[in-house]
């Protein structure tokens, strides 16, 4: 079979993909799948959003099966190659804009809030927060507590549920009041190991800017990057980890190990152990790479013994008196579990989820990208490392709820781009219609599909900020808020470690009980509107004063401007 023939196969191998992919949207819950047991969310997201971008993935491949001239494509993608640099550092500031445009610089959920706002408790200098005891559960949600958050009822003390490495990261730019440039920067670093790491394995530039074309022509990527999730920095820790260990020295291999260890406290060790895992089995099934295995582990441990096991022993500590705090071998049971027909279901829609949200076909370039490179160590091993991320999450009992992509996958969706641009090396100017093809369709998913989630996402946000009625000024107002009032309004209630925000934005406990409240605490503050979602009470320039304990002034907390003090 000629290479024109297989090339116009797997065209149309990618459109089929594409129509199956569309498919599975219009058979959930209609004939085969079913959503039963997915969280509201996730269905919305699955059913709604990700359907219509299913339509433009078939629209663009059956446009791109119609460039049949790979020459411009090569032009532009020889140019990127050229210029990684120029293209991370373009892609640095076009995504802080996003994030500041698209994202309105907000953390969406309590998924992006927790390191947010421990963040700003490592940037004051501190490891914990402390809130006015007896208002911990007005300020968090009472559900969130021992999930997101970690909140002592009887000291006060806050930090977040999951382990602290990206709200480290975090810190220094919350410092400078630019934690929206956090995710970009890393995602542009990322960009750059994408096609360090394609160059390396292929010796060909021009393989390396398919790389960076299918990386910033994906959905996922620029939706991750402006986001405040930690997946970005997992995808760019584990990309530089392996980097390091392509070609190892023991000083490479105690530099992985320390990136490794930013990786595993991230959030939680589970992306980075189920990444890095195939690449310590080969460093202790090959004899020529066992000498690395010490200076590995040696450099894994610092960091993995001060954030990793210090951090859980700190909230063992706080959290000592919620209830459900020793029930971690319980919760670890009801999460992690044998697969059944629902989880699976879930692992479908994820994969559709994947489709729609990368370069049409991409899977199947990388797919393609995997097999001519069937020889190389590295490939295998990135393989590897993919297919054993999104394995492990089978066992997974969650869906993931929010999330722009298959988050979940995302620590590992570096490799994707890596190896499909390994499928474009060797490739004809004059007859090869791959190349045509993969760069038609990256080109139209730029300009198509990216914007239209880009489009999503703002209006996502919009109209969930919109839930609430604008603050009053000047002066201070105070939101108490009906969790389960409207879809996600429970993670509306969000508040600064230190109180600072000029607005806010507290847990109601019915209208009358918020009533004595409000007249407890702020006795001239004005009831301004209402609805569903709750009351807002306006303070104007009243004393914004919240007693310590006891509604003593002797010791009080203020908001708006003043950092969480206890007056003596």
């Amino acid at each position: 079979m000629s290479t024109r023939v297989t090339n116009r196969h797997l065209i149309l191998v990618g459109i089929l993909l594409c129509v199956i992919c569309l498919a599975y949207f219009y058979l959930l819950d209609n004939w085969i799948f079913s959503s039963r047991g997915f969280s509201p969310i996730f269905q919305l997201l699955v059913a709604v959003y990700d359907a219509k971008a299913a339509w433009l993935c078939v629209a663009v491949s059956l446009l791109a099966a119609f460039s049949i001239r790979p020459a411009p494509i090569l032009k532009l993608v020889d140019f990127l190659g050229s210029h990684p640099v120029a293209v991370a550092v373009a892609s640095i500031i076009l995504l802080s804009l996003g994030t500041i445009f698209i994202y309105h610089d907000y953390p969406l959920c309590m998924d992006e809030y927790a390191p947010i706002f421990q963040s700003k408790v490592f940037a004051s200098g501190h490891l914990a927060a402390h809130f006015p005891a007896q208002l911990v559960d007005r300020l968090i949600v009472p559900g969130f507590n021992g999930v997101f958050m970690i909140a002592s009822a009887h000291s006060g003390q806050v930090i977040e549920a999951y382990w602290p490495g990206f709200a480290l990261l975090l810190a220094p730019f919350q410092k400078l009041g630019i934690p929206w440039l956090c995710n970009p920067i890393l995602a542009g670093i990322g960009l750059f190991f994408i096609y360090r790491i394609t160059f390396e394995i292929t010796r060909d530039r021009r393989a390396g800017g398919f790389a960076l074309l299918f990386a910033v022509a994906s959905g996922a990527f620029v939706a991750n990057a402006i986001s405040f999730y930690s997946m970005q920095a997992h995808l760019t820790a584990n990309l530089v980890f392996a980097w390091l260990l392509m070609s190892p020295t023991r000083r490479r291999a105690l530099a992985a190990g320390l990136v490794g260890s930013v990786a595993l406290v991230l959030h939680n060790p589970l992306p980075h152990a189920l990444f890095a895992f195939p690449w310590l089995v080969a460093l202790v099934w090959e004899k020529s790479q066992r000498k690395f295995l010490a200076p590995l582990i040696l450099g894994y441990l610092p960091i993995s013994i001060i954030a990793g096991v210090g951090w859980l022993l700190l909230r063992m500590k706080i959290g000592a008196d919620i209830p459900h705090a020793a029930l971690t071998d319980s919760a670890l049971a009801a999460i992690f579990r044998w697969p059944d027909a629902v989880m699976l279901n879930m692992r479908a829609a994820a994969l559709a989820i994947m489709w729609v949200w990368a370069v049409p076909c991409l899977f199947l370039f990388a797919f393609v990208g995997r097999l001519r490179q069937a020889g190389n160590r590295h490939v295998r091993l990135l393989t590897h490392s993919a297919v054993l991320t999104f394995l492990g999450y089978l066992f997974v009992n969650l869906d993931q709820g929010h999330g722009w992509g298959y988050r979940y996958f995302h620590s590992a969706w570096g490799v994707v781009p890596i190896l499909a641009g390994c499928a474009m090396t060797g490739r004809s100017e004059s007859q090869d219609r791959l190349p045509a093809f993969a760069g038609a369709a990256a080109i139209l998913s730029l300009l198509i599909i990216v914007p239209f989630q880009m489009w999503q996402i703002d209006g996502f946000i919009t109209r969930h900020l919109a839930q609430l009625p604008p603050a009053l000024r000047p002066g201070n107002d105070v939101y108490l808020i009906r969790p389960g009032a409207s879809f996600y309004m429970a993670d509306m209630i969000q508040s600064d470690p230190n109180l600072r925000s000029r607005d806010l934005l507290l847990v109601s406990r019915g209208a009358k009980a918020d009533a004595a409240f409000v007249g407890r605490y702020w006795p001239g503050a004005v009831r301004v509107s209402g609805g569903y979602w709750g009351e807002q009470w306006y303070l104007g320039a009243r004393d914004r004063r919240v007693p310590a304990a006891g509604g003593t002034a002797s010791k009080h907390f203020i908001f708006a401007g003043t950092p969480l003090t206890r007056s003596r």
